[in-house]
């Protein structure tokens, strides 16, 4: 089991607004924040709408900067950002050596997603990512799942982290600066 420091932050990650159907790229916010809510810091990355590049921009959104060696545990709103541009979290973990949390404000429904995978060509293979991101697990009104930690932390970082909402408050604050940044101004989480 993982022993949660006095303080370890994280990084919450969040897609900005992006039209249906539209091709080209979709901005990506980080909020870095202390488990006592003090925000750190805040990271931008881009990717491609319904690509398959989130996982490898997030590691390297994070591996250049200088919050790298601070952060504990990252908090992706959904497995999937930009569309089905699907977070391989294995290959995440992997090259960070960063437990990742997946947060969802509703259970997925796992039929409207295969069929709306139909139309990709590697369809198998971003439903294989979905399925490797693990066991969906409730927390109070939310769901989520883990990967390279247990289920007590995974739980304990939920629960320091949920302040004024369903959501982890980092998740909620990268929500709120993606949309403001893509839309103009930012929409409820």
């Amino acid at each position: 089991m993982l022993v949660v420091k006095q303080l370890p932050r994280v990084l919450a990650i969040d897609d900005g607004y992006f039209k249906p159907r539209q091709k080209g790229k979709a901005i990506l916010v980080g909020v870095v924040s202390r488990l006592d809510g003090r925000i750190e810091g805040i990271l931008s990355t881009d990717v491609k709408v319904d690509g398959l590049n989130s996982t490898l921009r997030i590691a390297s959104m994070l591996s250049k900067s200088k919050f790298r060696q601070q952060v504990s545990f990252i908090l992706l709103d959904g497995v999937n950002f930009a569309g089905f541009n699907i977070v391989d979290v294995e290959k995440l973990h992997k090259k960070l050596g960063i437990p990742v949390i997946i947060v969802f404000r509703k259970m997925p429904r796992m039929q409207k997603i295969k069929r709306a995978l139909e139309k990709f060509k590697d369809k198998k293979k971003r439903m294989q990512l979905i399925r490797n991101a693990g066991e969906i697990h409730k927390f109070n009104s939310i769901h989520f799942q883990f990967h390279a930690t247990d289920l007590k932390t995974a739980k304990t970082v939920l629960r320091k982290t949920i302040k004024y909402s369903n959501l982890p408050e980092p998740l909620r604050l990268a929500h709120l600066i993606a949309s403001g940044v893509s839309l103009g101004e930012s929409t409820r989480p």
